[in-house]
């Protein structure tokens, strides 16, 4: 600001001194001796173009004007600030440079009264459209023999947006000061004056700006913070410190008190004197006041604390104890003295304890009822309930810790445990008992499988060791007919014939056991591995019933299955099969008798894309109702007498809604059969393992039963 209020100054100084001058120069042409007759029109060319060449050096625009607007001259600078050329300037004239022309017209009615005028503010258009404003100065004086007008203009377009942006900046600041409570001084030392901002007295509660001396401050301290402050002032304008800082109360202007935050430092000249001091105050009334309520609260906190049947512990988070209560002395067998100074982890039974229930307060919040154990000083374990919060201690954050005594519950606990530990032993001696049956029955499952599967492989390798032998007998007759030179064509033509069919037969019966083999290896692999794959469900369901083709070969029973091709899970196959063979045997078993005619039927069907329906179904005896729900249990069987183990369907149960996550349901009707409805998930999650079905409670009946 300073900068740019010099350069106006030197260039209404330049300009004051070319009219001077231009002045001097006029008066002289009109008033020296008169030129000799033959030249006169030299001499006023010579004088003219002197003045030219002056004032074409100006550094701000300088122009000669007629009233009507016709230029006669215009300096460079001119042509420059109002971007046009010297051509159109002397062509257009004056008029089209104004925003406003009447503008024009007004000042060149009163400069033709007055004879001069001085600093004017004018609103131009520049060539380009851009408006301008400037600052012009205008004489009325006789040029080439006409009245006419010089006018010295400076652009002041620049220093009119600096101002209003020093201007925006200034309210910016006073409003940021309002909004904030706070308010600026700067003093000056040397003078012994003081600038506030104008937020500082609106602080004060004043509506109106007051007088405000040198002591207008000073004499509003408080009386109690008085001597401190300026102590504080004192010794950092003695370059004691490098800032200062303090709080104090100032008078309102309602003579109430404030509480006033102030931070400053001194500005220096080279020797290192201050010579002024600047700083900002902020209102924090409201702050101390908030801070002596939180005193206030914090010690009611303590005496309700301490009044509290329940221990009460409050500790930094250095395991320092800052406070406890008398309960506390009393559960931990140390007096108050002997606490707080004493780390806590040094109170606990094992200190990892305490750092177990740290990290699971970092990790959870604040959490209640944790079983601790603490050690008295004279060894005795106490039993607690620990329960940890957090507090604000100090203007630290602290953890808060209630104890409870539980050493007479954990004593009848012990008892408890004791107890059920038996019962425990117990309960897990008959599950193993009946995992091992359920395992045992599985076996022998498998066992007659492998059974049925040795059977039906006998025929196809018998006769398939029937054609080895007899190629073998035909290739020995063969060798010694060649030998003996007795072997004739027909002889040769005939035992190719006999060797072709003998493959034909030794092939087609491999390839059966082959496949018998195949299929067995298939099931049986899936049966004891448990192992997870992707199948096609109609594929392995042929080769479960393949596996139980001996079985069935016994009986008059016959087994269809409507299942669509290409269905895919991702499942337990094991698992699916054990489910499906003891279906098989379950209903050979009990829904028929001896040669009794009868249908197994399998229908499957997708249930929506994650699921699918297996509905396994007979036409035999069925179940009486009252049997219908104990099929699932354990044991339960009607054939006990006949070789039933009564695990079969529990099995079943078992298996599907534990291993495959799905669901099984039964329907029976006595003499017109029985039905399972299977749901199983088509792909089981990626996580899932084949876990040990836990069993079904005997008496209890854990599946859904749907009687009909």
């Amino acid at each position: 600001m300073i900068a740019d209020s010099l350069t106006v100054a030197l260039l209404a100084l330049f300009a004051g001194l070319l009219a001077g001058f231009l002045a001097g120069l006029l008066a002289a042409q009109r008033m020296g001796p008169p030129p000799p007759a033959e030249a006169p029109s030299n001499v006023s060319g010579a004088t003219e173009e002197r003045l030219r060449a002056i004032l074409d050096t100006a550094p701000i625009g300088v122009l000669i004007n007629t009233r009507d607007g016709d230029n006669l001259y215009h300096s460079p600078s001119a042509a420059t600030c109002f971007k046009v050329s010297g051509e159109q300037l002397q062509r257009d004239g004056m008029w089209p440079l104004y925003h406003d022309p009447r503008d024009r017209r007004a000042a060149i009615d009163r400069l033709y009264v007055e004879g001069i005028f001085d600093g004017q503010e004018v609103l131009l258009r520049r060539g380009d459209g851009e408006t301008c404003m400037g600052s012009l100065s205008s004489t009325v004086i006789d040029f080439e023999g006409r009245r006419c007008h010089i006018s010295w203009f400076y652009d002041l377009t620049e220093q009119k947006k600096a101002d209003a942006v020093r201007r925006d900046l200034a309210d910016r600041l006073e409003m940021a000061l309002d909004a904030t409570g706070a308010a600026v001084w700067d003093t000056d030392i040397q003078r012994g004056t003081c600038w506030w901002s104008d937020s500082f007295p609106r602080m004060l509660g004043y509506a109106e700006p007051p007088e405000m001396p040198a002591d207008f401050w000073e004499l509003r301290l408080h009386p109690d913070d008085r001597r401190r402050v300026l102590t504080t002032i004192d010794s950092h304008l003695r370059g004691e410190t490098a800032a200062y800082a303090y709080d104090y109360r100032l008078r309102r202007a309602d003579g109430g008190w404030m509480w006033i935050a102030a931070q400053g430092r001194a500005i220096r000249d080279a020797s290192g004197r201050a010579v002024r001091y600047v700083g900002i105050m902020t209102d924090i009334t409201e702050r101390r006041r908030q801070e002596e309520e939180v005193r206030a609260g914090k010690e009611r906190l303590l005496r309700i604390l301490e009044a509290s049947p329940i221990a009460v512990n409050i500790t930094r988070r250095d395991g320092l104890l800052v406070f406890c209560n008398t309960q506390s002395e009393i559960i931990l067998g140390r007096s108050r003295d002997d606490l707080l100074p004493m780390p806590a982890e040094r109170l606990y039974a094992d200190p990892a304890d305490r750092q177990a229930l740290i990290d699971r307060f970092e990790r959870e919040g604040p959490f209640r009822d944790a079983e601790v154990r603490f050690r008295k000083p004279d060894g005795t374990i106490v039993w607690v309930l620990s329960s940890w919060g957090e507090i604000e201690m100090d203007g630290e954050p602290a953890l808060l810790t209630w104890l409870y005594d539980i050493n007479d519950r954990k004593a009848a606990e012990a008892a408890m445990v004791a107890a059920r530990d038996a019962a425990e032993r117990a309960l897990a001696d008959l599950r193993a008992a009946q995992e091992s049956l359920i395992q045992a029955e599985a076996m022998a499952s498998l066992g007659q499988l492998v059974a049925g599967v040795a059977h039906e492989i006998n025929t196809p390798i018998g006769i398939g060791l029937t054609a080895a032998s007899h190629i073998a007998e035909q290739a020995r007759d063969l060798r010694v007919r060649f030998e003996s030179g007795t072997l004739k064509k027909t002889i040769l033509a005939e035992h190719l014939d006999t060797v072709t069919e003998a493959a034909r037969l030794l092939v087609s019966n491999m390839n059966r056991a082959a496949a018998l083999v195949q299929s067995f290896k298939q099931v049986a692999v899936d049966q004891t591995s448990g192992e997870r794959r992707s199948f096609d469900l109609r594929i392995y369901i042929d080769e479960v019933l393949f596996s139980l083709r001996p079985r069935l070969k016994r009986t008059r029973v016959t087994v269809e299955v409507d299942c669509p091709e290409g269905l895919e899970m991702d499942s337990f196959p094991g698992a699916l099969s054990q489910v499906l063979t003891n279906l098989v045997i379950n209903a050979l078993i009990h829904a028929y008798g001896e040669e009794q005619r009868g249908t197994i039927r399998i229908a499957v069907h997708p249930d929506g894309g994650e699921h699918i329906v297996i509905d396994f179904s007979d036409d035999g005896a069925g179940i009486p109702e009252d049997h219908l729900q104990k099929v699932f249990e354990p044991f339960f069987t009607t054939k006990r007498g006949e070789g039933g183990s009564g695990l079969g369907l529990h099995i079943v149960h078992s298996t599907v809604t534990g291993v495959l996550g799905g669901t099984v349901a039964v329907r029976s009707v006595t003499g017109q059969g029985t039905g399972f409805t299977l749901r199983l998930p088509r792909r089981i999650a990626r996580e899932a393992a084949a876990p040990t079905a836990q069993p079904p409670q005997p008496g209890s009946v854990s599946g859904p039963v749907v009687p009909v």
